[in-house]
């Protein structure tokens, strides 16, 4: 039986089919694809789910008719990821499932960390959360699921997904020991923990950890700042502690619940910062701002909540032998060349990707202090 050769396409179909099987995030977030061929740096227009209100209506009234109209949301193809290694005519001889094994399978590890990362990263818009306790117990997910019913996350595509400590620490529970009995993994099995409270349960080795520079957590408003407000000055905090984007916060009395910072400035004994989601009423002056300590954020979110975009790469010039495709929202291109200055024949697999937080109020933090 003659020797399939290897062929750009079939390696980066390869590629694709790798990275699916070995990335977490990129599996239980929104995916959107865009067909046309685009550059690094251009911005892409995705759709957003419809949504409707119920309304009650009276005895003899007519209905208001709603128009179904699908939101959208522009991101950026900001991210080229990239690997490319030289190979050998002993590499090319071999047939698909071992170049998969020695080649294509490494190298889609990498993406899909990468890819991953670019996920995780996103916890910096996310507000609402809830603490691991110092001894972990089924109520902290009771807390999280808590949590998420007051933000109004539907109760279908639920997940979590577990920095590898607190995984450790959740995983001798009873309740976790024997989740996977209860339900089906949506996705990859190696990762899933099981299904506990509405929430499915993965472990990912990229969930970041969000580094405060609030030593004390505590400071105060200077200045009151009325409902609907997105700045505030806060002030009493020791000199060499700078509030960052991705710190969390609450204001005494607030019964919005915790806020993110977004972005400020530090000035002389106080700093001026922006934060979402909106003040829901007045802070008052002097009011005890206090603030989450470091922390792995592991995350509980709806699948809406985030977005991975993906689009694929124009055809390269100079006749280099090339593909690009696509499988389930994910492209990439496979290009095979010589360089004529080495003597080495390369493979270059390259993906086009942007990441965003579409809905801040369809996701939550699980903060495992350090």
């Amino acid at each position: 039986m003659a020797q399939t050769l290897i062929t750009p396409s079939i390696v980066a179909k390869e590629a694709l089919l790798q990275l699916e099987n070995n990335t977490v995030m990129s599996n239980l977030v929104h995916r959107a694809y865009s067909e046309e061929f685009q550059k690094v740096g251009a911005t892409v227009t995705i759709r957003r789910p419809a949504t409707f209100v119920a309304t009650a209506v009276a005895s003899g009234s007519t209905v208001a008719v709603q128009e179904v109209v699908e939101g959208s949301v522009q991101v950026v193809l900001n991210k080229l990821l990239d690997t490319s290694v030289e190979i050998t005519t002993r590499e090319l001889s071999l047939n698909i499932v071992s170049f998969s094994e020695q080649v294509v399978r490494p190298i889609m590890i990498g993406f899909a960390e990468a890819v991953d990362n670019l996920l995780t990263a996103l916890y910096v818009d996310i507000a609402g959360h809830t603490d691991v306790s110092s001894t972990p117990a089924a109520a902290d997910i009771a807390n999280l699921r808590a949590q998420l019913n007051i933000q109004k996350v539907p109760f279908a595509e639920r997940r979590c997904v577990l920095h590898p400590v607190t995984d450790a620490r959740y995983v001798p529970l009873d309740s976790f020991m024997h989740a996977d009995k209860r339900a089906k993994a949506l996705t990859i099995n190696e990762a899933w923990l099981g299904r506990i409270l509405g929430l499915d349960f993965y472990v990912d080795q990229n969930i970041a950890t969000h580094t405060s520079g609030i030593a004390d957590t505590a400071g105060a408003m200077d200045g009151a700042a009325t409902a609907g407000a997105t700045a505030a000055t806060v002030d009493g905090l020791a000199d060499a502690e700078v509030i960052a984007a991705g710190d969390v916060f609450k204001v005494a009395d607030n019964d919005r619940g915790y806020l993110v910072v977004t972005g400020g400035t530090v000035a002389t004994n106080e700093q001026v910062i922006t934060f979402t989601p909106p003040a829901s009423g007045i802070f008052g002056d002097g009011a005890v701002v206090t603030f989450q300590a470091t922390h792995d954020a592991s995350l509980a979110f709806h699948k809406n909540a985030f977005a991975l975009v993906t689009a694929p790469l124009a055809p390269p010039l100079g006749g280099a032998s090339y593909a690009v495709e696509s499988y389930k929202g994910l492209s990439c291109r496979a290009v095979f060349d010589y360089d004529i200055t080495t003597k080495k024949n390369q493979l270059s697999i390259d993906m086009l990707c942007g990441v965003k937080t579409l809905d801040k109020e369809l996701a939550a933090r699980l903060c495992d202090a350090l």
